[in-house]
């Protein structure tokens, strides 16, 4: 974990083209996992309180979506980094509080959309979603035993399943990973028992795609006071 915060450090004031792998695509965008791992004495709900107050304040880093893992002490952050010298705002208050962290670049689905030839555009995806709980699904495409057109049309089928979803009237965020391969897409919409079978089944293409689902609620509504979960 030390290696990983000297290497954030360390890329923290290059300019961000040399962050990106492909500088055609959007460099800004970062999700951030931030995991409490259990240790004496430790007041888990005034931590991620903490962060839920420090995230507010960083400057030259907006906040698009903040989000905590319903039942464990995971904060999930998705940021757009205007400035990389901003990085040390948030790495330097994580590391002195011992946090554990990861850092995945981003870009958004529509505009990875564009490059299959599904017209899927930025504005079609939810901003926000209010007080409300919430599924984040994570879909990784593993390489092997596929041809890249049968790759690429299992990424164009899982584009427009998300497309389905919105016109459906359904809020949908929608973004993948920078990395060229494997290719792992990330979405966030309502949650309920029915939906989270649903996207389930949507999204399950054969034995090709790996489909991890996590509740979440917004990291705004947090208070630490246990309330019973509404279903939609």
């Amino acid at each position: 974990m030390l290696l990983l915060l000297a290497g954030i450090i360390t890329l923290s004031c290059l300019p961000l083209s040399i962050l990106s792998a492909d500088e055609g695509r959007d460099a800004l965008l970062y999700q951030v996992d931030i995991f409490l791992s259990p240790k004496e004495g430790r007041d888990e709900t005034a931590d991620i309180l903490d962060i839920k107050e420090t995230v507010k304040d960083l400057s030259d880093i907006d906040v698009l979506f903040s989000f905590k893992e319903l039942g464990n002490p995971r904060i999930i952050l998705v940021l757009d980094v205007e400035k990389a010298c901003s990085w040390p705002q948030l790495t330097g208050f994580l590391s002195s509080k011992g946090y554990e962290f990861s850092v995945t670049s981003l870009y958004y689905d529509s505009d990875f959309a564009q490059e299959l030839g599904v017209n899927m555009t930025k504005d079609m995806l939810a901003s926000s979603f209010g007080n409300r709980d919430l599924l984040m699904g994570k879909i990784t495409f593993p390489v092997k035993g596929l041809s890249t057109l049968e790759y690429n049309n299992m990424l164009k089928w899982t584009i427009e399943r998300q497309l389905d979803i919105i016109k459906d009237g359904e809020p949908l965020a929608c973004f993948r990973n920078l990395a060229e391969y494997p290719v792992q897409m990330i979405f966030i919409g309502p949650a309920s028992n029915h939906r989270e079978s649903g996207y389930t089944q949507y999204f399950h293409v054969a034995r090709h795609v790996q489909l991890v689902v996590t509740r979440i609620e917004n990291l705004d509504s947090y208070t630490g006071v246990c309330q019973e979960t509404k279903m939609i």
